[in-house]
């Protein structure tokens, strides 16, 4: 951790060095650091000794990395969104149940809501020009509310298990008949990850592939500015960046026949931010071109929503542990440091605050928001 936090870690070091480029691997690599999984775990049984059901501490969440890894068929018999949905005309819902494929994990940056994502072949999409139809859309299935608790929306997921996953299931004696039953979302002994170095590489690629996607959007404006357009055959991106002043696609716009009851609900979150120098070096421009705007406007995208959120989904499960489970706690190999309270000049937000090199510091609080739902 005193390497990471010293930025001399060759990871830390990487990341916080703009020359040095950031790709699927050096993601995967530090996500890697982190323990989330039920392999080498050693859950206590779901019976005691006498055969009472106690209920086992291995948490869903662990459970279902490696099931998303390995893309693992569920099925969610029954589901009521926490949001407020709004109807598609040109789709319809086939039974009462979601099954498909996971395609991803999904964690919430401000409040602490995780959903799993699925291809969900429950419904039938119709093209309106073509009237050609097509099986299975993604969406998002809230398992942990916005308020870090279970979301009452399901009651269970159905999945065949592998040979290894029934193994160990077995062998650690989770089973109930023919389920297991889960009491956490996150393991309680999770808060002190927000105090490890697996956690802080985390925040630091975050702070990195935000800082990357700024200048890329940045460089979006500056090539539109210029007068340059999307190529022909970047139609796609253009429709999905809007004003670009290319050659339009088509836009199927839907709206629902009434509109969708929703209520505001006000939560408290934890808002946990890393203090940091500023990177090293400077990112290189595009070529001045309709093909270095699409570069820019791709590359931003794909630092922002195909890689950011693997690594803010095993960030906001420590957090959530540490709210729930550890707030105000320090890991005992933090040896002498406290919380200490900073205000940043002439603001009015106090954060507790744990210097960590005197260039580097974790700054937390609790804050308030609120979140439209479903009424």
């Amino acid at each position: 951790m005193r390497s990471v936090a010293s930025l001399e870690h060759p990871l830390a070091a990487s990341l916080t060095n703009r020359n040095h480029a950031v790709d699927q691997k050096l993601v995967s690599t530090i996500v890697g650091q982190s323990i989330f999984g039920w392999e080498h775990r050693n859950p206590k049984p779901a019976l005691d000794e006498q055969g009472n059901f106690v209920g086992t501490d291995l948490d869903l969440l662990s459970f279902m990395v490696p099931m998303a890894a390995r893309r693992a068929v569920i099925e969610i018999p029954h589901y009521r969104s926490r949001r407020a949905n709004v109807s598609n005309p040109n789709e319809r819902h086939v039974g009462s149940s979601r099954f498909g494929v996971i395609t991803g994990l999904v964690s919430n940056d401000k409040v602490n809501s995780f959903s799993v994502q699925i291809l969900d072949n429950s419904i039938v999409a119709t093209d309106p020009v073509t009237e050609r139809q097509t099986v299975g859309k993604p969406r998002n299935f809230m398992l942990v509310d916005i308020d870090g608790e279970w979301h009452e929306g399901w009651e269970q997921i159905i999945w065949d298990p592998t040979r290894a996953e029934n193994a160990f299931l077995s062998e650690k004696a989770l089973w109930t008949g023919n389920s297991v039953q889960f009491s956490y979302a996150v393991h309680p002994n999770r808060w002190q990850s927000v105090f490890g170095a697996p956690y802080m590489l985390l925040k630091i690629l975050v702070a990195r592939l935000d800082d990357e996607a700024r200048f890329y959007r940045a460089e979006v404006k500056r090539l539109q500015a210029l007068g340059y357009r999307f190529p022909v055959y970047q139609s796609e991106v253009i429709n999905y960046f809007g004003k670009s002043g290319g050659k339009k696609g088509r836009n199927f716009a839907t709206r629902p026949s009434a509109a969708p009851k929703s209520r505001q609900l006000r939560i408290e979150t934890l808002e946990a931010i890393l203090d940091l120098p500023t990177f090293r070096g400077e990112y290189t421009p595009v070529e001045q071109s309709p093909e270095g705007l699409a570069f820019a406007y791709k590359r931003q995208r794909f630092l922002t929503w195909k890689l950011k959120p693997q690594a803010q989904f095993v960030i906001r499960a420590d957090e959530l542990a540490y709210l729930k489970y550890g707030e105000g706690r320090i890991a005992t190999w933090m040896g002498d440091l406290t919380w200490g309270s900073f205000r940043a000049y002439r603001g009015r937000i106090v954060w507790g605050r744990l210097q960590l090199t005197p260039e580097v510091a974790l700054r937390m609080r609790l804050r308030a928001v609120t979140q439209t739902v479903a009424a």
